[in-house]
Formats: structure tokens, C-alpha cells, sequence
């Protein structure tokens, strides 16, 4: 296992910067999540890694070692893909095998080490079939396994679920967790779906425009989110952002008519404008006026089986707000309802985005 370290890690494409000036600290054994936009850099931060990509700047650290430029192959890393990368022509065993060659270990070992893999996925019934002959989630197993067999220091995936349906998404995400839990194994996983990263890792590294903007754990990354970025791209449905001020010296913002209470625990910041963010979950709606609401129309109603999702647009902001009302709240597109949120759960930001 390894604890790998990116000190001032720069990568750029034709002037452009892919990662700018990275640190960070992966623990030895930790599930580390990669989320992020399109574009911002986590792919190319786990190529670093695995020296698929040399960098232009900084070091990668494995246990304290310098491996900035050293090979993939001297890495002793494994890497898993969005498209499992087998070969058509051989079934599942001797593709599993492949990563074997280099190895000194003789015919029976290796045999031994391709059965403990298998078994490990339980996918002991597909070694003699050819990846054309089993399904999307299947072949991700064997892709699995052909990197488990090689006993790696750290397990690099780059999106690995993102082709597969959404119940085989969640059934092998939970089987990943299982499997690096029960090796112990240091993982590093790429993913754009905020989902999948606050149910596997250990920590999130959220990462925009080259850069990373907060690295914890899944609660606190949800809960203390470090910019206002960090608080819309984490969480379903993401949270409501209300351009505004605060209303005089205490904890009151104000948006139109719509007054919202900041949490008592989160720092004000200062300026004339901000930005306070609500959680659909925390937002109530009326179909009469009321007190410190805010009327907007109805755009749509998104029945979601315990709970429906209310879209709502308003004159008085630029975009949408989401609203979680009960399975049995039903109304018309287009008719007029009034929003509010009564209790003390606003975050508020800079107009930077940056919290105080």
C-alpha cells in the first residue's frame, strides 16, 4: 500500500492549465474521491499519478519516494476504466492473466492468484467466456480483478461506473467500498457524479478550473462546504443560491421580499453583495401569500416516488429553485406559489463566492 503525495503538481496543454500547482495528501489505505466538472482536471491529476502524464511542475510522492519520472509500469499502480480494457480474442482468464506476464511467479501461482481474484469478485463462472459474451457490469469485474491480481500499492480509477445502468452503478460501487476496505488497498477514484463520491470515499477532493477547492470528509464537505461552488455541486437536488445583502447587523438576509435566516454557526461574510444557498430539502412552499415568502410560478413537478421535486422560477432571480414537497403536493405548471424558509439554515457567501 501506498500514501502518495502531489507537492505543487502543474500540468498544462498548448498554455493551458490542466492542474495548477496541486498539493495534496492521499493516506495509505484512504478512499480518495476525485469529483468534479468536465474539464477540471481530475482525470489528468490520476494520469499523473499512474505516469500516463508527465507534469510540468511539482513532485509525486509514493511513501516519501520521488516518482515524478519514473514509468507507469515502475509504479506498481493499477488502473480501472470507464471502458473495461480487455482483450475481445481471449476469455476472461487469460485476459486476467495478461497482467501476470512480467511477474516470476510459475504456472501455479499464477493460477492460484487468478482464482483468489475471481473469487474475490465472484466471477468464478465467467473465466472461460470472452468479454463479448458477458455484460457491462461483468466485464468491469474482470477489468477489477485484472488489476487485483497484480497486488498493487494504490488502485487508480478513472470513472469506472459511469457507462453502467443506475441499479448496477450502485450495486458495484458498493462492492468497490467492500473490496478496498477488506484489502486495505490506497484507491484513488475519478468520478463527475457527487453521488458516487460521497458514498465511497473517505475523503473528497472537489476539484474546478485546474484547482482544488476543498478536500474532506463526505459530512463536512456537505455540511461546510468552503465556497460557493463546492455548496451547488454537492448534493441532489443541488442547493438554491439567492443573490442578496444582509438585512442590518444580525444573522437576516434579504432577497426581494424572501428573508432567510443564517445558520447561527456559519461566519458572515463582509460586502454589499452576496450569496445565500438553501437546501431544497430545508425550502417550504404556500399557495397563498405569506409573510417574508417569495411568489414564483411553477415550471415543473418531478414525481420522484416518497417525495416530489418542485422547480419554480422566479422574476427576481436569474435561475431556478428547487423545492422537495410530499408525494401527495400537486400543482399546475405555471401556477403561483410562494416560497419561504423558516428555519436558521441559510449559508450565506461573498460575491466571490468565498465564505468569511
Amino acid at each position: 500500500m501506498a500514501q502518495v503525495t502531489l507537492n505543487g503538481l502543474t500540468k498544462r496543454f498548448g498554455g493551458r492549465a490542466a492542474i495548477d500547482g496541486l498539493d495534496m495528501e492521499i493516506a495509505d489505505g484512504e478512499l480518495l474521491a476525485l469529483l468534479g466538472p468536465s474539464g477540471c482536471g481530475k482525470t489528468t491529476t490520476l494520469n499523473c499519478i499512474a505516469g500516463l502524464e508527465k507534469p510540468d511542475g511539482g513532485r509525486i510522492l509514493f511513501d516519501g519516494e520521488d516518482v515524478t519520472a519514473t514509468e507507469p509500469h515502475q509504479r506498481n499502480i493499477a488502473m480501472v476504466f470507464q471502458s473495461a480494457l480487455l482483450y475481445p480474442h481471449l476469455n476472461c482468464r487469460d485476459n486476467i492473466a495478461m497482467s501476470l506476464r512480467r511477474t516470476p511467479l510459475d504456472a501455479e501461482a499464477r493460477r492460484a492468484k487468478i482464482d483468489a481474484a475471481a473469487a474475490m469478485l465472484e466471477i468464478e463462472d465467467l473465466m472461460d467466456r470472452r468479454p463479448s459474451e458477458i455484460s457491462g457490469g461483468q466485464r468491469q469485474r474482470v477489468a477489477t480483478a485484472k488489476a487485483l491480481v497484480r497486488d498493487p500499492a494504490a488502485f487508480l480509477l478513472d470513472e469506472p461506473l459511469s457507462a453502467l445502468d443506475a441499479a448496477l452503478r450502485t450495486a458495484l460501487r458498493a462492492e468497490l467500498v467492500n473490496l478496498q476496505k477488506r484489502l486495505g488497498t490506497t484507491m484513488v477514484f475519478v468520478t463527475h457524479d457527487q453521488t458516487e463520491a460521497m458514498t465511497m470515499g473517505d475523503r473528497i477532493a472537489v476539484m474546478r478550473n485546474a484547482r482544488v477547492e476543498q478536500v474532506d470528509t463526505p459530512g463536512v464537505i456537505y455540511d461546510r462546504p468552503a465556497s460557493l461552488f463546492v455548496a451547488r455541486f454537492v448534493g441532489t437536488p443541488p442547493m438554491n443560491a439567492f443573490p442578496g445583502r444582509l438585512d442590518g447587523d444580525g444573522g437576516v438576509f434579504a432577497c426581494g421580499p424572501l428573508r432567510l435566516t443564517v445558520r447561527p454557526d456559519w461566519p458572515l461574510p463582509r460586502g454589499d453583495r452576496m450569496v445565500a444557498c438553501v437546501r431544497p430539502h430545508d425550502m417550504e412552499v404556500d399557495r397563498h401569500p405569506r409573510e417574508n415568502a417569495l411568489p414564483a410560478r411553477v415550471f415543473a413537478l418531478e414525481h420522484m416516488g416518497r417525495e416530489n421535486l418542485l422547480i419554480a422560477r422566479s422574476d427576481a432571480l436569474p435561475a431556478p429553485v428547487n423545492v422537495v414537497v410530499p408525494p401527495d403536493w400537486h400543482a399546475a405548471v405555471g401556477d403561483t406559489v410562494h416560497l419561504a424558509v423558516p428555519r436558521p439554515v441559510a449559508l450565506v457567501f461573498a460575491d466571490d463566492g468565498t465564505v468569511a
